[in-house]
């Protein structure tokens, strides 16, 4: 596994529906990664537009880049196949 590609999207994961925005410190203690690490990793993501950081609260929030790709994932027809298959499956087993 490569290690740092784990982390950033472990970081991008701590990031939930019911977590707007969230410090360095908040997203060290949820994924486990020393603050220091954290913080290089967040200001990548910060760069390549994953993320986006508000200088006067230090807080970071999804950004654009990050949508996109969750976007992509549910506009692939390959995946919506995929998932109705597997609906219609859990459906014949629950009736």
């Amino acid at each position: 596994m490569v290690t740092p590609l784990a982390r950033g999207l472990s970081i991008l994961s701590a990031f939930g529906p019911d977590k707007g925005w969230l410090g360095n410190l908040e997203i060290a203690q949820a994924t486990g990664i020393p603050p220091p690490t954290a913080l290089r990793l967040l200001r990548s993501l910060v760069a390549l537009g994953y993320l986006h950081h508000d200088k006067t609260s230090r807080k970071y929030a999804l950004a654009a880049a990050s949508l996109a790709l969750g976007y992509a994932a549910v506009a692939d027809p390959d995946l919506q196949r995929l998932a109705g298959i597997e609906m219609r499956k859990l459906a014949e087993a629950t009736d």
